[in-house]
């Protein structure tokens, strides 16, 4: 005969062992103590407690997790992400754990490595916008511009109201010298936040380099209308002096033509 128990919960209790010991307890106490430096930003401080924590339990990976961001927080890349890969080893199902690995191997100039890890976190938990674009900025620095470019119009079709992919679009879109697709950006973006003075920039950038002075002219002005302060003013100015300039030049080469 076998042991026989009251209900299926009782008989799953009796397979889980509940060592309860003085270790265990002070362990998770310097853990729990660890987490609140890290949140208040005490980065060196928590790292000591997570490293007491580990002496008496090496079987949390939230430990090892709480390590590699703080470490990542000093930038000891190489320890942050030693102790990040114990933890994905650990909980590999752990969407954020593949994240903070991610953007460890991007500040370490491992862009291959980053976006395996993005794209993992990004197949546990589709809602990481951040992810999404942090796997488009890794496709930029290893000149694949092309899947850039349809992740941030991805990220853009799916939220909308994401002002960071925008960002990211238009000024990948500049560098490659598309100031049209730069441009149809920034429109397309102060449609969703018309309150968005950079944008008004970026189309006076844009229309200025396609040499269309008119429009260059009207936007810069409306960049300075809505930022009187920027610290872009006096550059500003000055190009908007240059330019009309340069427009009434034009207008008067035009008239002598005719």
């Amino acid at each position: 005969m076998g042991i026989k128990y009251k209900s299926v919960a009782h008989g799953l209790d009796a397979f889980v062992i509940r060592a309860v010991n003085i270790e265990r307890t002070e362990a998770y106490k310097a853990f729990v103590k660890a987490d609140a430096l890290r949140l208040s930003n005490r980065f060196r401080e928590s790292i000591k407690h997570y490293l007491c924590a580990l002496m008496m339990d090496r079987n949390n990976y939230r430990v090892y997790k709480g390590l590699g961001i703080s470490y990542k927080a000093e930038k000891e890349y190489d320890k942050a992400i030693k102790y990040l890969e114990q933890a994905k080893t650990m909980s590999y199902f752990s969407a954020d754990i593949h994240y903070e690995l991610g953007l460890c191997y991007m500040l370490t100039g491992n862009f291959c490595d980053a976006i395996r890890c993005f794209q993992h976190t990004i197949s546990l938990d589709r809602t990481n916008i951040n992810a999404q674009v942090q796997l488009g900025v890794a496709h930029e620095c290893i000149e694949e511009f092309d899947m850039a470019i349809l992740i941030y119009h991805t990220i853009i079709e799916n939220n909308p109201a994401f002002l960071s992919a925008y960002n990211h679009l238009s000024a990948l879109y500049m560098s490659l010298g598309d100031f049209k697709a730069a441009g149809n950006v920034f429109s397309q973006l102060l449609k969703i936040n018309p309150s968005f003075n950079k944008a008004y920039l970026g189309l006076a950038i844009c229309f200025d380099k396609m040499s269309h002075k008119t429009r260059a002219l009207h936007f810069y002005k409306l960049f300075l209308d809505k930022k009187p302060h920027s610290h872009h003013g006096e550059k500003i100015k000055k190009r908007i002096e240059k330019l009309t300039k340069q427009k009434s030049r034009d207008n008067s080469g035009n008239l002598a033509v005719i």
